[in-house]
């Protein structure tokens, strides 16, 4: 990149200069475009340190459209939903026995004393940043823990804590499997399919005025956008492609 903009220095091509320019801002700004390079970058340092080759990463990058928090709301669902979602993700997989042991979740480092990481949570969960998060810090927990879930003894931000029997993953599993509908907090523990390929998520409001504002790309058969989740209580999230295989696993 570098030597072609010098020789298009040299030749006076400053069209060149301008288009290149153009792409590269455009290139700034696009998410996709951003996580293909990272992911590529970060997989040939990786296999440069480790004398390996080939993928590093499972799958290709998705995104989902998340509505946010409206003006004088008491906070999105749908951030809250998925916020906890990413905090278990080292619980789902064996990396930590609780979240707050692994200190690279966001809730880790709220619980560690993070201010941007209070900020974030608290404002996922109330949809204002100016609350303290004493006051959200045990409704977002509940959202992590599953009332009568099995908890192993740890060292948590307020003192020791004492351990705890309950269900354990398999159980959780067969119910999932039996096709039982279960609460938002039991289903987070497992791979939701939603979030990564639902498209778009939040309220039936949220994701049908999205729906009509590209109607265009859509069928004509197809009357509205939001769609019912399933596989648990979702309450009143909708999400714009229906899923009606695996969504839970």
């Amino acid at each position: 990149m570098v030597a072609e903009v010098e020789r298009c220095r040299e030749m006076g091509a400053e069209s060149r200069l301008s288009e290149m320019a153009l792409g590269i801002k455009e290139r700034l700004f696009d998410l996709s475009m951003f996580m293909k390079e990272l992911k590529l970058k970060m997989t040939l340092a990786y296999n440069k340190t480790h004398d390996r080759s080939g993928t590093l990463w499972e799958g290709r990058f998705k995104s989902v459209l998340l509505e946010g928090a409206g003006e004088g709301a008491d906070g999105s669902e749908a951030l809250r939903v998925v916020a906890a979602y990413i905090d278990l993700n080292p619980i789902r997989a064996g990396l930590a026995k609780v979240p707050e042991a692994y200190r690279w979740c966001s809730y880790a480092a709220a619980v560690a004393g993070n201010r941007a990481a209070r900020q974030g949570l608290t404002f996922a969960v109330t949809g204002r940043q100016r609350v303290a998060w004493r006051t959200v810090e045990a409704e977002y927990r509940c959202l992590l823990y599953v009332k009568g879930e099995e908890v192993e003894a740890n060292q948590g931000a307020d003192g020791y804590e004492k351990a705890k029997a309950g269900f354990r993953q398999e159980e959780i599993e067969q119910v999932l499997e039996s096709g039982g509908r279960l609460p938002v907090a039991v289903a987070l523990r497992c791979r939701v399919r939603y979030f990564t390929d639902g498209a778009v998520l939040g309220s039936q409001r949220f994701v049908d005025e999205f729906f009509e504002a590209k109607r265009d790309q859509f069928g004509e058969n197809r009357r509205d956008g939001a769609r019912r989740m399933r596989g648990a209580q979702w309450g009143e999230l909708r999400v714009l492609r229906d899923l009606r295989t695996n969504v839970i696993g």
